[in-house]
């Protein structure tokens, strides 16, 4: 077949299946001129690459064309991703990360290259973040209406597990799973609501068990005994601060001393999260727990060092909770906890 006729074809094509697409949301009744746009060339198509951020509806049974129509309606959409052997459309916008996948049955197209006449009476629309365009029949006008969730959904510790990248389509759910040392609590999923808000439905809790951390629940601290061969106070919270949100123990409860002295029972003296008669997460000191303490600044083996006020937990003494050296004194074991508020 010669380039002539290869092009004839092409146009011929394009002609039937414009004849064949649907523009009734975007043009008035009768309106010939605008329900059958000339369309004399395919836009840029990228063939093999998918956008797998910014999408931002998905839709199904669609052409081609009506896939660029589908943009050229919907704000922020500034390129469509089509998978032919499904006929699946995806609505994309542009993002600052940008993260294109391979993908053979995929074609990637920016919209820029396409005739806005397939956007009918929409074709200058002006709809806000989060709407797409329609034309009115009743009051003969164009209208924005809202179909989906103008931001991201905030998932921490997770990432999305949907094969061709998140949607934001109104009443649609995301699949999500934890990031490793975390386990889900709840439904794995997003859901874009038809309010524009996002329904999170799972939380991603820090795995105590996966590090050797021991769970309170009541007081929603991972705590664990960390054993060496010595360490000062000091080195035993720079450890304990290598972990994300951890430091060394502050009991600040009467519940959390409780765990302790029953989850660590034949432990000798460690240090914990208590310095000049302050806990690491700021609060002062209270003895709120029935026992004896010595907390007075001095360290028997170091009387003439400054800082003797770092504190320990001795459970075999009759003083409990004593103070001493934080920058030579050495003990063997030391308790971190990571605050779960944080994660």
């Amino acid at each position: 077949m010669d380039i002539t006729k290869s092009a004839l074809l092409v146009v011929i094509n394009l002609l039937v299946i414009t004849k064949g697409l649907c523009m009734n949301d975007v043009c008035p009744a009768g309106d010939t001129s605008c329900m059958e746009p000339n369309i004399f060339g395919l836009g840029l198509l990228e063939w093999g690459k998918c956008s797998k951020t910014g999408v931002l509806l998905r839709y199904q049974k669609l052409s081609l064309l009506q896939c660029v129509k589908e943009c050229f309606v919907t704000s922020q959409c500034t390129s469509i991703n089509y998978r032919q052997n499904w006929d699946v459309c995806d609505i994309v916008t542009s993002v600052t990360n940008s993260n294109d996948m391979d993908d053979s049955t995929c074609v990637k197209s920016d919209i820029s290259s396409w005739e806005k006449s397939l956007a009918g009476k929409c074709v200058d629309h002006t709809c806000a973040a989060g709407s797409k365009c329609q034309f009115d029949h009743l009051t003969t006008t164009v209208v924005c209406i809202d179909v989906y969730c103008k931001d991201l959904p905030s998932v921490p510790n997770a990432e999305t597990v949907e094969h061709f990248g998140l949607q934001r389509q109104f009443n649609m759910g995301n699949k999500y799973t934890c990031h490793d040392n975390y386990k889900m609590q709840g439904r794995p999923f997003a859901v874009c609501q038809n309010t524009g808000d996002w329904k999170i439905m799972l939380t991603c809790i820090y795995d105590c068990a996966s590090n050797g951390f021991q769970f309170d629940g009541e007081t929603t601290t991972c705590i664990k005994l960390v054993s060496t061969s010595g360490t000062t106070w000091k080195d035993a919270r720079k450890y304990c601060q290598q972990q994300e949100g951890g430091d060394l123990v502050s009991i600040t409860s009467k519940a959390k001393w409780d765990f302790i002295m029953g989850n660590f029972s034949s432990v000798g003296p460690v240090w914990i999260g208590l310095k000049d008669k302050k806990w690491m997460t700021g609060e002062s000191f209270h003895n709120i727990y029935g026992v004896t303490v010595q907390l007075n600044d001095y360290d028997g083996a170091y009387p003439s060092e400054v800082e003797n006020s770092c504190g320990l937990l001795v459970r075999w003494s009759s003083n409990k909770l004593q103070d001493e050296n934080c920058n030579i004194r050495k003990r063997l074991k030391f308790l971190c906890e990571i605050d779960m508020g944080q994660h």
